[in-house]
């Protein structure tokens, strides 16, 4: 009986905290100054400084990297910046100076909001951005560069990737877009967006790194299409060259493939000015093997549809890719969420059995108070270990007569794309977090990160404090005890 008591207690308990706790709100625990509880914001004194990623490590360690300006001799001046702070938001000062490590090469400008912090199994954390190259002439270029950082915060055995595939100087900025590492292989895929040599012509691009199992060293794998490096591209219509722009890569294990994603203008929709989801798969060697796009059919009618981030999912030993981006909806743009499995041909074929309206579409719009519908950007998306789909970003307002205002916005779906209505605010299947009771100028979200065992949610960007854009990082709650079955 005894027994009996205690386990109703527990339960009565659990139930309580279920309800007390807004999954997907702000956790207060985290920076808990009386002040900025739940989030934190810093900047760089006179300057501008933004968070573009974050990760976070088996210790409950979050990273996070991104750009800040300064001044050297008086000249204008941007670096790079990895901080690490300790689970309740503190900056770990055994990391660098005082938490944080700047990185000895420049970011270049055009690519100062991609970064990507990823870790291996044994909690080593590789970073990746844009740098700036400058010849003799101080003409200067952009080229992706990968370190990796100590324990200590050092960067060392770093590898700089140069594409360079167009004829002139003028035409070889290559971006950094994205990363992952593939720990069966001990290697790093990258994913960059390359210049040609038109002048609106951009493609995707691919590197493979090895990672050196004693030394840890980086350098570019040979097998890998000879020189480490690849490209692929799609065909605009009525027009020469192609405008395809990077933004994620991902890899599929069942087949030891990669596939690179990203948003391809293809001309098509009502307009002639219709972007696509765009995807490229390549195996190890380097080969192209499959190349395919979402431009028939088209989700609206416009069919501007802007691709952020995709995933792999081993759906029951099947290769299935989860890809989230943006679209035209209410308020300017909404989030879109959509599925593509592997056929038994290898071909990758759209999933219209995904989200809830038979289409394979899943679209979500986000609401303010006293504003209403707001224009939605994802930002990143993460597939959590049962299957559930989360995917943050901003919703913004104003902007025509006003300086544009923003809020974190989440949705959590099923592994079914359809909106998880035991999660978020009101058990909505969305969360919206403006972080101070006025709603900041320009906030922007850019990188979302889960700790491996709390499953606590941090996300990051940067806002605008009314003279300098400053770097933010934020705490939700998240505990998929409270979103799905009991996991104990």
């Amino acid at each position: 009986m005894k027994n009996i008591k205690t386990l109703i207690i527990v339960s009565l308990l659990i139930s309580q905290i279920a309800n007390a706790i807004e999954l997907g709100s702000l956790d207060t625990s985290f920076s808990n100054d009386g002040t900025t509880d739940g989030y934190d914001i810093t900047g760089a004194g006179n300057f501008h400084s933004y968070a573009s990623a974050t990760v976070v490590d088996s210790q409950g360690r979050i990273y996070v990297a991104g750009t800040f300006d300064t001044e050297v001799n008086g000249v204008p001046r941007k670096r790079a910046r990895v901080e690490r702070r300790l689970p309740n938001g503190d900056f770990d000062t055994s990391f660098g100076v005082n938490g944080t490590t700047v990185l000895g090469l420049p970011p270049a400008a055009s690519g100062q909001f991609e970064y990507s912090l990823v870790l291996d199994a044994s909690d080593v954390v590789f970073l990746g951005y844009s740098i700036l190259r400058c010849d003799a002439n101080n003409d200067c270029q952009s080229d992706v560069r990968i370190d990796r950082i100590s324990e200590s915060g050092g960067a060392f055995g770093g590898q700089t990737v140069s594409f360079d595939f167009g004829s002139s100087f003028e035409r070889q900025d290559d971006d950094f877009a994205d990363m992952i590492y593939i720990p069966s292989i001990n290697k790093i895929a990258i994913a960059a967006e390359v210049e040609r040599t038109g002048a609106n012509d951009i493609d995707f691009g691919i590197a493979l790194l090895n990672v050196d199992s004693v030394t840890g060293n980086l350098s570019l794998d040979t097998a890998f299409s000879t020189d480490g490096i690849s490209s692929c591209f799609f065909d605009q219509q009525n027009s020469s060259g192609s405008e395809d722009i990077t933004k994620a890569i991902t890899w599929d294990p069942l087949q030891n493939n990669i596939v690179v994603g990203g948003s391809v203008f293809e001309g098509n929709g009502v307009g002639g000015d219709g972007y696509n989801f765009g995807f490229c798969e390549f195996d190890l060697s380097g080969n192209i093997v499959n190349k395919w796009s979402t431009q028939s059919p088209d989700l609206v009618a416009d069919s501007r549809e802007f691709l952020v981030d995709i995933a792999f999912v081993n759906q029951s030993g099947f290769s299935t890719i989860v890809a989230t981006g943006q679209v035209p909806g209410d308020g300017g743009f909404d989030f879109a969420l959509t599925r593509f499995d592997r056929d038994i041909f290898g071909n990758w074929n759209q999933d219209t059995t995904f989200g809830s309206n038979g289409t394979g579409w899943e679209t979500t719009n986000f609401q303010f108070i006293f504003v209403g519908d707001t224009e939605d950007s994802p930002a990143e998306m993460i597939i959590e270990s049962d299957g559930n789909i989360l995917v943050a970003g901003t919703a913004k307002w104003g902007g025509d007569t006003t300086i544009p205002q923003g809020a974190i916005a989440m949705a959590k779906y099923t592994a079914n794309g359809i909106l998880n209505t035991n999660w978020g605010i009101g058990k909505s299947g969305k969360a919206v977090n403006p972080l101070e009771i006025n709603a900041p100028y320009f906030l922007t979200v850019l990188g979302i990160a889960s700790d491996p065992k709390t499953e606590e949610i941090y996300a990051v960007g940067f806002l605008y404090d009314g003279l300098y854009f400053d770097n933010f990082i934020a705490n939700m709650h998240n505990d998929s005890i409270f979103s799905n079955n009991f996991d104990f």
